[in-house]
């Protein structure tokens, strides 16, 4: 999970609990059992308040039932919807732990010959994995680091929202003008920014005198394009073997 660090989780022992939970956005499932197998059934709680003391008195109830003192509490790392759980649960006498999605996934590919998922296995699946020491031991970080972390992760989020926008970008260009590629190499470059949105179309370049382009280019650029540039750019506009149909909704 992003904002957690993680560490290798040793071997559950017995006179464990064993609690997992898969988590959905709503309402997660959980369930206990202990290292040598016993079990109870699974139960569902919501992401409230309400739900997540539910979820503390059957961890409870289940120590004392199973005899166990000591708890591991586990799911499955897919984003963001387990952080509000593993927060709630930072101050109890738990220890919490995550599974790789992709070692569940196997798992029930093994246990049952099939990898689809459903409310009552996927716990029951993060269970074995624990039980086998594959997971990942949780350290929620505190104060500075849980906010240079959130920064760090902010900044991660945006930089690929960044490429897949430049990326459509790319494509959009290729379909209407592909040889504008030709002479703007990086197209988050200003000047070519600029030209793409000051003349949407093939079309409008094409109608452009080539001295006022260049000038243009070449302050924008800060010299490194020119007159040139706009003769060359302007004369494969003409010629462009850019889509015409659908044009102004690409735009």
């Amino acid at each position: 999970m992003r904002g957690l660090r993680a560490k290798r989780a040793r071997t559950v022992k017995e006179g464990t609990l064993v609690v997992t939970v898969d988590i959905g956005g709503a309402r997660n499932t959980g369930y206990c059992a202990t290292a040598d197998g016993r079990d109870a059934k699974t139960f569902t709680f919501a992401n409230t308040r309400e739900g997540f003391e539910k979820f503390w008195h059957m961890i409870v109830a289940s120590k004392s039932r199973l005899t166990c003192d000591k708890v591991i509490v586990g799911y499955e790392s897919t984003g963001p919807y387990a952080e509000p759980l593993v927060h709630f649960l930072g101050n109890k006498p738990v220890r919490i732990v995550q599974v790789n999605p992709m070692h569940t996934k196997k798992m029930k590919e093994v246990n049952d010959n099939s990898p689809l998922k459903t409310d009552d296995k996927d716990p029951r699946v993060i269970a074995d994995i624990i039980r086998l020491g594959r997971a990942l031991s949780v350290i929620v970080p505190e104060g500075d680091a849980a906010y240079l972390r959130r920064l760090n992760n902010a900044r991660e989020r945006h930089v690929g929202e960044q490429t897949a926008l430049l990326n459509q970008l790319q494509q959009l260009v290729f379909l209407i003008f592909p040889e504008f590629m030709s002479v703007f190499k990086n197209m988050k470059g200003k000047t070519a920014r600029r030209i793409l949105r000051n003349y949407t179309t093939p079309d409008k370049i094409a109608d452009l005198d080539k001295n006022k382009l260049g000038e243009e280019m070449r302050k924008r650029s800060r010299g490194k394009f020119g007159r040139n540039d706009a003769e060359i750019l302007i004369g494969l506009a003409r010629d462009t073997i850019g889509i015409k149909e659908g044009l102004a909704a690409s735009r």
